[in-house]
């Protein structure tokens, strides 16, 4: 009864918060940790606590990562600077208390009045503060929730946020598979100066399945994203289109149902030499289809990242594509406190 409970009241959370939003920041939506971004999303389902994807899923803190600090850095597009910090301050076999931050800072910037004239440099980012917790409602089913704070500041306008990360995770250790349910980015921006909007942030609901092999040494993950929106295409995206030299209409063959499916998939592969070095590789097939500069793909949607473990340092570096403008490098460091 108790599991039912715990099942029941967060899917009816997770369905009363996925309503169409109008704000977002990259600090909140974006896998900023280089395995997450090595495989290309935010893992929503995992087969072993994972300390660096703790800051955007909060079923991914474990007290056996008591004492280790988190940070991972993102270097995004056009010279923004992205990272987060995370930590477990306390846990048991049973729950773990976690605290860290995020953020994205946007570089500087020269200012002028209305005449023209130099006001000086200015800067710009969103900060976020967080703390959460996971608890183990038995040993295969995982509950977590982050609540995070911050602001966004540029130039002389500042604007305040507050929000929190839901995830739900079970896992199968006999089959080698977990699956799990992440919401990412349930808050509001509110308390404006200047022209910042204010309002609901946009919401990600995303569906995870994660399946290894006794034999074999690789992962499967499969990952939909932006579930509380079926239908991600452009406008006219199914259109036909109109002859300009006949004026004959040229019907749309594409299958609709299969290239929305397909704007929400994720599908990455993690592979393992040893205990001590991975690597992954990872597809996202809306990035590949949207993120085109006159007609040329290049490398829009791949990803594939690198993780070694040395005594008590673990080091992982990944590479995304985001846009045909270049790619994003995703650096993760993990180490013990001493004591």
């Amino acid at each position: 009864m108790r599991k039912t409970a715990v099942l029941t009241v967060f899917l009816g959370v997770c369905l009363a918060v996925t309503g169409q939003n109008n704000w977002s920041s990259p600090a909140l939506d974006l896998p900023i940790d280089a395995r997450s971004g090595g495989l290309g999303f935010k893992i929503a389902a995992d087969l072993n606590h994972n300390g660096y994807a703790t800051s955007y899923n909060p079923a991914e803190a474990d007290s056996l990562d008591s004492g280790v600090i988190h940070l991972n850095y993102l270097n995004y597009i056009a010279g923004a600077q992205i990272g987060a910090v995370n930590a477990i301050v306390k846990g048991t076999e049973k729950y773990a208390v976690h605290c860290g931050a995020r953020f994205v800072s946007i570089g500087q910037f020269d200012g002028y009045d209305a005449s023209g004239w130099p006001t000086g440099t200015f800067s710009g980012g969103d900060y976020f503060l967080q703390s959460g917790f996971t608890y183990k409602v038995d040993s295969t089913i995982i509950l977590g929730a982050t609540m995070w704070g911050g602001f966004r500041t540029l130039a002389m306008e500042n604007v305040g946020a507050l929000g929190v990360d839901l995830a739900l995770m079970k896992r199968w250790e006999e089959k080698f598979m977990a699956a799990g349910v992440l919401v990412s980015g349930v808050g509001r921006q509110f308390a404006s100066t200047g022209s910042q909007p204010v309002g609901w942030i946009p919401v990600n609901l995303q569906l995870g399945f994660t399946k290894g092999f006794n034999h074999a040494p690789f992962v499967l993950f499969v990952n939909l994203q932006n579930m509380q929106e079926w239908d991600l295409a452009p406008a006219g995206t199914y259109d036909d289109a109109i002859d300009p030299l006949t004026g004959e209409t040229i019907e749309n063959t594409t299958w609709v149902f299969g290239d929305q499916l397909a704007r929400h998939l994720n599908i990455g592969v993690e592979l393992s030499f040893g205990q001590n070095f991975r690597a992954q590789i990872g597809y996202d097939h809306r990035r590949r289809k949207e993120m085109i500069a006159n007609g040329l793909q290049g490398a829009n949607g791949l990803s594939f990242g690198l993780g070694m473990k040395m005594k008590d340092l673990d080091v992982r570096f990944g590479r995304n594509t985001y846009h045909f403008a270049g790619a994003s490098t995703h650096l993760s460091i993990g180490f013990n406190l001493p004591g």
